[in-house]
């Protein structure tokens, strides 16, 4: 559902029209999704699912060159390089290293996976909304899965991943998620200036504060999936709704 919305975020921006081609748009980002996170490169046929999942992409291909510009191309081809990074594991640096071991990278990796999802819908990567959607997205989804790293400390200490709550321990982790949240406000200033009147602004705002209060929540209690998960996650569902309210 998350990527859904944010395909539809994109199109939004530019008005496009809801049709086949922008449903097939929804459908290839969530086969990237899925992609991203749960394809095993090192085994791609080990499994029947995999299977299935290479002949839907084999299929995807070919509606593509119907139905996919040149800059929705290029997008696709960039979440692919970054789920390549995400996900490969690169020997010649090390047996077994990932650069999503690396402390913070993977949330980068993470934000601007899906925060591409903006320009892939709104087939633009040159107006400024786009541009501003893009890079407030990037921060917001990016520190949302800090968010949900709080809940998964064990699981990532098994894995051999370095994340912020295992690094800074979860209370700096929170406030420094809190500054971040705090400070996206200023992502709107190249593209609207200081002008507490623009939709920008007011849509930064909204978002600021839903994320505010889930990162309050989660400093209550951090063991609950439903604010470290689920609400965390429902951000970009907010996100589309805030852009068809305020656009």
């Amino acid at each position: 559902m998350a990527a859904s919305a944010l395909v539809a975020t994109g199109a939004r921006l530019v008005n496009l029209q809801f049709d086949e081609k922008l449903l097939f748009t929804i459908y290839l980002a969530n086969l990237g999704t899925w992609f991203l996170y749960g394809f095993d490169f090192r085994k791609p046929f080990k499994a029947g699912w995999q299977r299935l999942f290479i002949a839907q992409l084999l299929v995807a291909f070919g509606f593509s060159v119907c139905y996919l510009s040149g800059i929705q191309f290029l997008v696709l081809g960039f979440i692919f390089l970054l789920g390549l990074l995400y996900q490969a594991e690169i020997p010649l640096i090390g047996k077994g290293f990932q650069f999503k071991k690396l402390l913070v990278f993977k949330n980068l990796l993470i934000g601007i996976s899906w925060a591409s999802l903006i320009p892939f819908g709104a087939n633009d990567l040159y107006q400024p909304t786009t541009q501003f959607m893009f890079w407030f997205v990037t921060v917001q989804v990016g520190f949302g899965s800090i968010i949900r790293d709080i809940n998964d400390v064990a699981h990532d200490r098994l894995k051999g991943l370095i994340t912020l709550p295992i690094y800074l321990g979860i209370p700096k982790t929170l406030l420094v998620l809190n500054m971040v949240n705090l400070l996206s406000i200023f992502i709107c200033v190249p593209f609207v200036g200081f002008d507490p009147t623009s939709w920008l602004f007011l849509f930064s705002i909204v978002v600021i504060i839903y994320k505010a209060f889930i990162l309050m929540r989660v400093q209550q209690n951090h063991n609950q999936q439903i604010w470290t998960q689920y609400l965390n996650i429902l951000t970009c569902l907010l996100i589309f709704l805030l852009t068809c309210f305020f656009y």
